[in-house]
Formats: structure tokens, C-alpha cells, sequence
């Protein structure tokens, strides 16, 4: 579509300096039409000319312009991306379920081990009972002091004891069984 351009009137009591100026003018040359308006339109005819509808002419832009204009392409393209989208939604679907499952297998090592770690805790408590102690001493042949002398340190620094020093003695032992006796329990 082509712009109409909009001629002077011409006017007939212009000198001929006038005219002749108007026609050397380095913007205006003859027809009415600038410099500028006459490349551009040079170069729209140059783009609808015949030549450069058969690729004789310049060379043509790469990108869409080469772009197939058919319908059956389009729906072709767009019903690629809509299995590319069906696709990709379908494997994050299937890799949240995975790792929802990943998720609760680790939630219940997780329990497992907070019980074990609360088992050992009270195996812990149950070893460092003074009850427990006292027998594990007796099994190492440890036997109770009973009641010690002390030592007391007067201001002179002589020394003084208080209490009788009795010698630690073993308690009796149970005889132990035979072997016998122990494998028929």
C-alpha cells in the first residue's frame, strides 16, 4: 500500500529563480518527492519486484521468512509441544511420587534409629546405676571399704586420727555351681 504524497500547488507568480532553486535543492529533486522518499520507494520496489519473488535478487533473511506458511505444519508443531509438555509433565509427576516414596522409607529409618538411640541411652543409665556399679565391682574382686580412719590436720600441722583403720576383708563367696547345674536350668 502506498502513501499518496501531497503536491504543491503550483503557483504561477514564482520567479524563475524560485523554480530553478526549488528544482537543485540538495532535499527535493523533481516530481514533488524528497531524497528520502524516493530511496524508499526505490526500495519497496525493489522487494516486490518479480526478481526477488524467484531468488534472483538479494539474498533473503534467514529465520521465519523461510518458515513453511502451511496450517498442517502449524497443528504438526503445536501438537509437538503438547506432547513434549504431556511428556515432561508425566515424568515430574512420576519422579514426585518416587521421591515421596524415597521420603517415607527415610522417615522410618529415621524412627528406627531414634528408638535405638533411646534404647542405648537407657542401657546407658541402667550401666551407670550405682546398683550396676557395685556389682560389676564385686565381680572384678573389688570389695566395700567399709567405715576408713581420716587423717585430720591441726593448725600446728601435727596430725591426728579419727576412727578406728579396720582392714577391707572379702565377703564369702557362694560356691559355684557345676557345670551340670548350670545346663539343666
Amino acid at each position: 500500500m502506498t502513501v499518496p504524497t501531497r503536491r504543491k500547488p503550483s503557483s504561477t507568480n514564482r520567479t524563475a529563480a524560485q523554480s530553478t532553486a526549488s528544482t537543485t535543492s540538495p532535499t527535493k529533486s523533481g516530481g514533488g518527492r524528497s531524497v528520502a522518499g524516493k530511496r524508499a520507494y526505490a526500495r519497496r520496489s525493489e522487494r516486490t519486484s518479480p526478481q526477488n519473488r524467484t531468488g534472483q535478487g538479494r539474498v533473503a533473511r534467514r529465520g521465519l521468512q523461510n518458515w513453511p506458511k502451511s496450517r498442517a505444519t502449524f497443528v504438526i508443531v503445536l501438537m509437538a509441544l503438547m506432547l513434549c509438555g504431556v511428556a515432561a509433565s508425566l515424568w515430574l509427576s512420576t519422579q514426585a511420587i518416587a521421591d515421596s516414596y524415597r521420603l517415607e522409607r527415610l522417615k522410618e529409618r529415621n524412627a528406627q534409629l531414634v528408638e535405638r538411640a533411646e534404647q542405648l541411652r537407657r542401657e546407658v543409665g541402667q550401666l551407670q546405676s550405682p546398683a550396676s556399679l557395685a556389682e560389676r565391682a564385686e565381680g572384678l574382686g573389688m570389695v566395700p571399704a567399709g567405715n576408713p580412719a581420716r587423717l585430720v590436720v591441726r593448725e600446728d600441722g601435727s596430725l591426728s586420727v579419727v576412727g578406728e583403720p579396720v582392714e577391707a576383708k572379702a565377703p564369702e563367696r557362694k560356691p559355684q555351681r557345676s557345670g551340670e547345674e548350670r545346663d539343666e536350668r
